[in-house]
C-alpha cells in the first residue's frame, strides 16, 4: 500500500492545522472549504523555493527529526518516531487556535506536525501487516535536500582480559558425532522429535544442552545433512552428509555457519531460557531477520578488538534501540519472563529481551560457532567482554576461514585411537568399526563387537585396515593387525569388565531372599558380582538385615 500524497495528507487533517501550516509557510488561503485549503497548501508547498525557506526556519533539534526521517526514505514506525523525537499533544482545534499551541511545541515531532513536514497514517508492511507509520509525502520529499550521513560513534572498546575462551570450530567435531551416534543408533522422529531415552544419551556423549542438540539437529535437517531413509530411520546421508565430511576444515566451518545464518526453523530468540510465550504459538519474531539484525551489529565491531558486554549493549539501546523490532512495536509480543511469569510487554523491559538476547547469543551460540572469544577478569569466572576474532570476520564477509589442518589419528599403544580435533571424517567412520571410550568426545577403541558390527554392514577387514592406517599415517603393528583380524572373523576371546563385588565372611548373606536376586555371578563361597544400579539398592537391604558395608568405589 502506498501513502498519501501531499494533498492526501493535508485533505485528512483538522482545518485548524491547515490554517497553522500556511501561517508557518506565508501561504495566503482565499477559502475556507478544508478541500480547497488542502489544494491551495499542496500547490505552494510542493516548490523549491518555500520549502527551502521553511527549512531554514526550523530548530536544530526539529532539522535532526526530518533528517531522521528522510535517512529512511521517509517513512518510520510511529512508535520509534515518537520515542526518539516526543509525542504531538491531541488537542481540539478551539485550543491550538486559542492557545497558538505551535509557538511553543513540545517536542521536535510537533514542531514538524504544525510545520506540514510530518504526517501519521496506517500502511501494510512486507509482512502484510498493518502498522501506525510518520512519514513525509513522497511529492513533498522532492523539494527537500537529501540530509547528511548519519555518523554513529563506534563501540566503546575496552582492555584486554586477562583470561581467555577463544571461539573454535569444535562445534563441527560434535556435529560429526551427532551424526555417527544416529548411524549406530538410529531413530524414529515422533512429532519432531527423538525419543526421550536417545535424546538423554546424546547430551550427555556430546557434552551439551538441549538448545544446542536441537540447534544441530534443526540445521542437519534443513541441509540434508540429516535424512529419513526407507525405514523412517534418522541418519545420515550418503551425499551431502559425507560430502561436508570430506571438504576442508575451514569449509565446513563456513558451510556450519551459513547453515545458522540461513536457517528458516531456528529462532535465537525463543532459545533465550530467560523468556517464554504468554501462549502457545509462533514466536513473534521472523528468525532470518532477526539474526540478520545481529550480524549487521556485529558488522560494527573492529576484528581483535574486546568489547565490555554490559558496554556493548548499552551501545546499541541508545544508537540502535529497534535492531529486532523494526517496526517499534514494544507492546504487541507476548513474552514473559520465564521465572516469575510476569508480562515484559513495553519499551521498559528492553534490556531483559532485547539486552538477553545480546548478551545470550553473543555468549552462547556466537562463541561455539567460532565468531567471537570469550574474556574473564577471573579464572572460572562468567565472560563480561568478548571480541570478533579472525574466523568471525572471515565468516562475517562470506570467506572460509583460515585453520590449520588437523594432525592425523593417534594410535596408542593400548589399541586406543585418539581423534584430533578437526577430524570429523574420521570422527564419523570410527562410530562404524569402534567403540567410544569411556564416554571421551575424541576417544575410541575397537572390539569384537563393533568390529561384528562392521561385518554386519559389510565394511570388509581390509578397508578398516586401510582406513585407520591412511588416518594415522603409518602402518599397523603386525600383532595389532593379527588382533583385528581374529575379533572380526572370531568375536571376543578375552573380557575385562570394572563391576561391583560383594564380599561376605559369612557366605549366607550371599543367599538371603533380598540379596539373592541381585547377584548376577558368584566368585566363589563368599563373593558375588552386581550391576552398579543394583548397589544403593542392596545397601538398604543391608541395612534392613543388621549390616553396615564398607564401600570401595571401582
Amino acid at each position: 500500500m502506498s501513502l498519501r500524497t501531499l494533498y492526501q495528507a493535508l485533505l485528512d487533517s483538522e482545518t485548524a492545522r491547515l490554517r497553522v501550516i500556511a501561517r508557518l509557510w506565508h501561504i495566503p488561503i482565499t477559502t475556507a472549504e478544508r478541500s480547497d485549503i488542502a489544494a491551495e497548501l499542496a500547490a505552494s508547498m510542493a516548490a523549491s523555493q518555500p520549502a527551502r525557506q521553511v527549512l531554514e526556519s526550523l530548530p536544530p533539534d526539529a532539522r535532526a527529526a526530518l533528517d531522521d526521517l528522510l535517512r529512511h526514505e521517509g517513512v518510520v514506525a510511529w512508535a520509534t518516531f515518537a520515542r526518539r523525537w516526543g509525542e504531538i499533544r491531541p488537542v481540539g482545534p478551539g485550543r491550538l487556535e486559542r492557545e497558538a499551541l505551535w509557538e511553543q511545541p513540545i517536542s521536535p515531532a510537533e514542531t514538524l506536525w504544525y510545520h506540514g513536514f510530518l504526517y501519521r497514517a496506517m500502511m501494510i508492511d512486507d509482512q502484510g501487516l498493518s502498522r501506525e507509520v510518520a512519514y513525509i509525502p513522497a511529492d513533498l520529499m522532492l523539494y527537500l535536500p537529501p540530509p547528511p550521513p548519519l555518523r554513529l560513534p563506534d563501540p566503546p572498546a575496552t582492555t584486554p582480559p586477562p583470561f581467555v575462551h577463544e571461539g573454535d570450530d569444535a562445534l563441527a567435531d560434535r556435529l560429526a558425532v551427532l551424526w555417527g551416534e544416529l548411524l549406530q543408533h538410529g531413530a524414529r522422529l515422533h512429532e519432531g522429535r527423538l525419543p526421550a531415552a536417545l535424546r538423554q544419551h546424546l547430551l550427555q556423549r556430546l557434552g551439551t544442552g538441549e538448545n544446542l542438540l536441537d540447534l544441530l539437529l534443526i540445521l542437519s535437517e534443513e541441509r540434508g545433512w540429516l535424512q529419513q531413509d526407507e525405514r523412517g530411520l534418522l541418519r545420515p546421508s550418503a551425499t551431502e552428509a559425507v560430502a561436508w565430511l570430506r571438504s576442508r576444515r575451514g569449509e565446513q566451518w563456513a558451510a556450519l555457519f551459513d547453515a545458522w545464518r540461513e536457517s528458516r526453523r531456528w529462532n535465537d530468540l525463543a532459545a533465550l531460557p530467560t523468556l517464554r510465550l504468554e501462549r502457545k504459538g509462533h514466536w513473534p519474531n521472523e528468525p532470518i531477520r532477526t539474526r540478520q539484525a545481529l550480524l549487521d551489529l556485529l558488522g560494527r565491531l573492529t576484528g581483535g578488538v574486546w568489547y565490555a558486554l554490559d558496554a556493548f549493549i548499552a551501545y546499541v539501546h541508545e544508537h540502535l534501540t529497534d535492531f529486532l523490532r523494526p517496526d517499534g512495536d514494544y507492546e504487541s509480543w507476548p513474552l514473559r519472563d520465564a521465572r516469575t511469569g510476569a508480562p515484559l510487554s513495553g519499551f521498559d523491559h528492553w534490556m531483559e529481551v532485547e539486552g538477553a538476547f545480546l548478551a545470550h547469543t553473543i555468549l552462547t551460540t556466537l562463541h561455539r560457532l567460532g565468531v567471537v572469544d570469550l574474556g574473564s577478569r577471573w579464572e572460572g569466572m562468567p565472560p563480561d567482554r568478548f571480541r570478533l576474532n579472525d574466523a568471525g570476520t572471515a565468516l562475517l564477509e562470506g570467506r572460509i576461514p583460515s585453520v590449520e589442518p588437523p594432525a592425523p589419528l593417534e594410535r596408542r599403544a593400548d589399541g586406543t585411537f585418539v581423534v584430533p580435533p578437526g577430524r570429523r571424517y574420521e570422527l564419523f567412520q570410527l562410530h562404524r568399526i569402534a567403540e567410544n571410550d569411556g564416554g571421551a568426545l575424541y576417544r575410541y577403541r575397537l572390539t569384537p563387537a563393533s568390529l561384528g558390527r562392521a561385518r554386519q554392514q559389510r565394511i570388509s577387514m581390509e578397508r578398516i585396515i586401510t582406513f585407520l592406517e591412511e588416518s594415522c599415517g603409518t602402518p599397523l603393528p603386525a600383532t595389532f593387525r593379527v588382533a583385528i583380524e581374529r575379533a572380526y572373523y572370531q568375536g571376543s576371546e578375552a573380557r575385562l569388565s570394572r563391576t561391583w563385588v560383594l564380599q561376605s565372611r559369612d557366605e549366607a548373606l550371599l543367599s538371603e531372599e533380598s540379596v539373592r536376586p541381585l547377584l548376577r555371578e558368584r566368585l566363589g563361597r563368599k563373593a558375588a558380582r552386581l550391576d552398579g544400579r543394583d548397589v544403593a539398592q542392596l545397601r538398604r537391604h543391608l541395612l534392613a538385615l543388621g549390616i553396615l558395608p564398607d564401600v570401595e568405589e571401582p
